[in-house]
């Protein structure tokens, strides 16, 4: 019986990620507001009804899809060396995130920004962000030795971190390019270790 509970609970499982992963690979292939549910069915391989069942909408399946991608970098993070400067260990898990991106081929890079402003999407993103901010701050408190239930460090750091990250990813220059996202980050996080301050020149 246990054996019997467990493969249907192994199945599920297998079952959600399937259709997260099918979801993302279609948002970020031809933009969220483009695809339907009955086309991330099939390319998850099962019915409409059974993506109903797991997922009330493809933005809380998308939303599903992106945690399990964070919880990767979360743990990257909490990987780190010990001893490394915590907004250098953001920067650098961060920068991870917008390397993977800009590898994407084609026009996957604009299609991210498309997914990140979708109309569809505008009220699950703060489901989103508060789901980020939460699990990245639990390993900025681990490593820098602060509680996350009596001191505000842990969760200004990881705030400050995060809007460095989107701030990377929103921000467009006046030309209308898109820019490079590394350097837009790294330019943020310079700024961070300045206390905003604006004397210091961006990195190269």
């Amino acid at each position: 019986m246990g054996d019997t509970l467990g493969l249907r609970e192994r199945k599920k499982a297998e079952t959600r990620v399937a259709i997260q992963q099918a979801v993302l690979f279609l948002a970020l292939d031809r933009g969220l507001d483009a695809v339907t549910a009955d086309e991330i069915a099939a390319a998850a391989n099962v019915s409409v009804r059974t993506f109903h069942n797991y997922f009330g909408s493809k933005e809380e399946a998308l939303v599903a899809a992106w945690v399990s991608e964070l919880r990767v970098y979360v743990e990257a993070l909490r990987d780190r060396p010990a001893d490394e400067p915590i907004l250098d260990a953001l920067e650098h898990v961060f920068g991870e995130i917008a390397y993977r991106i800009g590898e994407r081929p084609g026009e996957a890079e604009s299609h991210a920004d498309l997914v990140w402003t979708s109309t569809a999407m505008a009220r699950h993103r703060s489901i989103l962000l508060d789901q980020a901010i939460w699990m990245v701050t639990d390993v900025v408190a681990s490593r820098t030795g602060t509680d996350p239930a009596t001191d505000v460090y842990p969760h200004l750091v990881t705030a400050a971190g995060i809007s460095a990250m989107v701030t990377a990813y929103q921000f467009t220059p006046r030309d209308g390019a898109l820019g490079d996202r590394r350097r837009l980050l790294a330019e943020a996080f310079a700024l961070l270790r300045s206390g905003l301050q604006r004397g210091q020149p961006p990195p190269d």
